[in-house]
């Protein structure tokens, strides 16, 4: 037996283990107290321990759906739980929601997946095939299933994703369209480069108008772990962050919070989620664009100008690996120098010949 402790964003939490023969049998977190996880490995350890092949044909895909979310449920980040959350009801809603895992079957899987690539398209299909095969590795590590169904289905051949990026006049377009509310997120995204994620969560301690430095925090990282990086600030960027500090809310530590809730916007709240559409049909844009695809603007933009080594702009974008960054320029460039082959070319060389 075995009990920890953790930290949530709501406090302190208690995980109880019980082992046998030292190996985990059953496991529960989420205890808000010492004496609910001593209470229930007493419990456990009366209940009468089944053969795991047993324990199988007992469990239901709800059942090792919700096991799974429970225990992702603090340690990955809230848009991570809902994608998955979101995945799992759509396998039941296919499935049936009393179904047993010993009934989930390779060809179900992939009679599900074929419905989905026609209804959400090859990428989408993928996306639940990846959630649906780490929820059963999960289900195998903990001893709640022998078997993946999913882990010999192959994913569907996609075309290969293409970065948009935006031209200079349509963000300006954008900004002329946009509230003061909206342009203060668009102008701040445009100055920092950063993920919407970051700039929706920062705070006033992370603004040093002194040293005119920006303090930003990514949790892309492994494990959902928040690192920081610190970028300098734009005199623009300081004089709109300027004339929000003096307008602010001095009880509320958020650069940009929801003024219903006093938190930070979320990314799927209705202001957030449809920002970007909504200014862009109002500035009568051909092309929407996204949050991110003014990130890709920025790096093409500070890669053309050469004034910046592909490290610099790594440390700029918050990239855990060059590699990355290599990657995401590359995607972003386009390489003019093989033209210099067609000069002259043959309509230039008979322009030429008709002048003579």
């Amino acid at each position: 037996m075995a009990i920890a402790t953790y930290q949530t964003k709501q406090g302190r939490r208690y995980k109880a283990e019980l082992y046998a023969g030292g190996k985990r049998i059953a496991c529960k977190r989420g205890f808000l107290t010492k004496k609910e996880a001593r209470d229930w490995l007493r419990d456990a350890e009366k209940a009468p321990v089944q053969p795991q092949h047993q324990r199988q044909t007992l469990i239901t895909l709800e059942q090792l759906a919700n096991a799974y979310l429970t225990e992702i449920q603090d340690r990955r980040k809230r848009n991570t739980y809902i994608y998955k959350r979101g995945t799992f009801r759509r396998v039941l809603a296919f499935s049936g929601y009393t179904i047993l895992l010993r009934d989930v079957t390779r060809d179900h899987l992939a009679e599900y997946l074929r419905i989905q690539k026609e209804e959400r398209g090859e990428t989408a299909a993928n996306c639940d095939l990846r959630e649906i095969s780490t929820l059963f590795k999960w289900g195998m590590k903990h001893g709640h299933t022998v078997h993946n169904p999913a882990i010999s289905i192959e994913s569907y051949a996609t075309k290969s994703y293409v970065r948009y990026v935006p031209p200079a006049e349509d963000i300006a377009a954008v900004r002329m369209a946009a509230t003061k509310e909206e342009r203060q997120i668009i102008d701040t995204l445009y100055f920092t480069a950063a993920r919407l994620s970051e700039v929706l969560g920062m705070t006033w301690e992370d603004v040093n108008f002194e040293a005119r430095a920006l303090r930003l925090w990514t949790s892309k990282r492994r494990g959902g772990n928040k690192e920081p990086r610190v970028l300098g600030i734009h005199e623009e960027l300081h004089s709109l962050l300027w004339g929000i500090w003096e307008e602010r809310d001095k009880t509320n530590p958020y650069v940009f919070p929801n003024p219903l809730t006093g938190q930070p916007y979320h990314r799927i709240s209705g202001f957030i989620r449809d920002l970007f559409k909504r200014v862009c049909e109002r500035a009568g844009l051909e092309k929407p664009f996204t949050a991110h695809a003014i990130r890709h603007h920025v790096a093409s933009r500070i890669s053309d100008s050469h004034k910046a080594t592909t490290r610099q702009i790594q440390k700029f974008l918050g990239h855990m690996n060059v590699r990355t960054t290599e990657i995401y320029l590359h995607e972003l460039q386009v390489d003019h120098s093989i033209l210099d082959a067609f000069n002259p070319s043959p309509i230039e060389a008979s322009k030429a010949q008709n002048e003579e």
